[in-house]
């Protein structure tokens, strides 16, 4: 939200704010720290009335506004510092503590308490005062969440920033009362946004050694995790595992992983080739290629493209069949594999198509110019077959 021009009331250090260019008729007034933080509505026509809630803009977005400083400057540093982590409600939270003892504390001892608070109450600030009087553990009763002492060590370790809706969610949903899926996370000594992200793709890992391992991969790691365990987990059960993901789970790292789905990928490709009536089947041909792109026709052809570039691509010929996934094989500029989804919709119209991975040999990720000629040759699919699909920003 882009705030409109302000200004501070020098005499008695209130930031005032003009609202009227997003259609309000008043000006929103907030008082100092040491007047409680109260804020009011002021009308043009000169009535004020009291605000008994939230508002939609954070602690930052005034810092940087005219004036916005000043008024930040009455509130305690280390009172700013708690606040930090919850953007969206840290100036409600904040005029909380400012009026009520019990809010102070909870701010305080454990500011995530206050901000769920408020999140559930943010405009009813009589309702979220009278919560405030409770103990921290019924507070989480009554807010609907686990309440155990250990639901409380699970949210001293929580260290994400609350910026958007989803964090929200992430976190409340560990704190069902059944579930109890914090419980998971005990041994983690901090749970980072990686770890919440983790747990919502792969449940079943989170609280294993490849989860810890996880919560510190780079971004470039995390980008490629999914496709690289689901391909793992693929091969796992075509070699037998009755529980692959187990055998993951025991791991220490993304490297790990990558050197188990190579060794696996190779024992696949020892075992003798079992003959099967859909190998004979040809594939769904959607998009064409062109001098370098080559749209794969055929198992045997699939297989050979696997063997060639010793990634599992094979894994693939289910879903190829039955229309959900095209393959490529592009030999420039770099020799690599397209694997591409087919999504179809029920009203019978054209199918919407998503590039899912774009990789070399042993999964090697591709450099920009290969990134670029695959999107090149997909917007021109794109456009002589009037169909939809994802293309992301240019690359710089």
């Amino acid at each position: 939200m882009q705030l409109a021009p302000q200004y501070m009331h020098h005499d008695d250090e209130r930031f005032q704010i003009d609202l009227s260019p997003f259609g309000f008729h008043f000006s929103l007034v907030i008082h100092p720290w040491q007047d409680g933080l109260t804020m009011e509505r002021h009308y043009h026509d000169g009535s004020v009335e009291a605000l008994e809630g939230s508002v939609d803009f954070s602690l930052q977005q005034i810092a940087h506004s005219p004036g916005g400083v000043h008024w930040v400057n009455t509130i305690p540093d280390h009172l700013i510092d708690l606040i930090e982590p919850y953007p969206d409600l840290g100036v409600y939270m904040l005029s909380l503590a400012a009026t009520n003892r019990r809010a102070m504390d909870l701010l305080i001892t454990r500011p995530i308490m206050l901000y769920f608070i408020c999140q559930a109450y943010p405009l009813d600030r009589e309702q979220a005062i009278a919560l405030c009087q409770f103990g921290q553990r019924e507070i989480l009763h009554m807010l609907g969440f686990a309440s155990s002492k250990g639901a409380l060590k699970f949210l001293d370790k929580i260290n994400v920033t609350f910026d958007s809706r989803s964090t929200h969610l992430q976190v409340t949903r560990l704190l069902h009362p059944i579930a109890e899926r914090y419980r998971y996370f005990n041994h983690y000594p901090t749970i980072n946004a990686q770890a919440l992200q983790l747990d919502m793709v792969f449940p079943y890992l989170t609280g294993s050694k490849l989860a810890h391992g996880l919560t510190k991969a780079s971004l470039k790691n995390r980008v490629r995790l999914p496709t690289l365990i689901n391909d793992t987990v693929q091969l796992g059960l075509r070699l037998g595992y009755e529980a692959p993901m187990d055998v993951l789970a025991q791991l220490e790292d993304i490297d790990a992983v990558s050197r188990l789905h190579d060794i696996w990928v190779q024992r696949r490709r020892e075992h003798e080739y079992v003959p099967c009536q859909t190998h004979h089947l040809p594939y769904p041909v959607m998009l064409e290629g062109n001098a370098h792109i080559t749209p794969i026709a055929d198992y045997f052809t699939l297989r050979k493209e696997g063997e060639e570039l010793q990634h599992c691509v094979e894994i693939y010929h289910s879903r190829i069949l039955t229309g959900e996934y095209l393959v490529f094989s592009m030999t420039q500029p770099e020799r690599m594999t397209i694997g591409m989804r087919v999504i179809t919709r029920d009203d019978d119209s054209k199918p919407f198509f998503d590039i899912d991975q774009i990789k070399g040999f042993k999964n090697k990720s591709p450099k920009e110019v290969s990134i670029k000629a695959v999107y090149q040759w997909f917007e021109q699919e794109k456009k002589r077959l009037n169909v939809a699909g994802y293309t992301p920003p240019p690359l710089h």
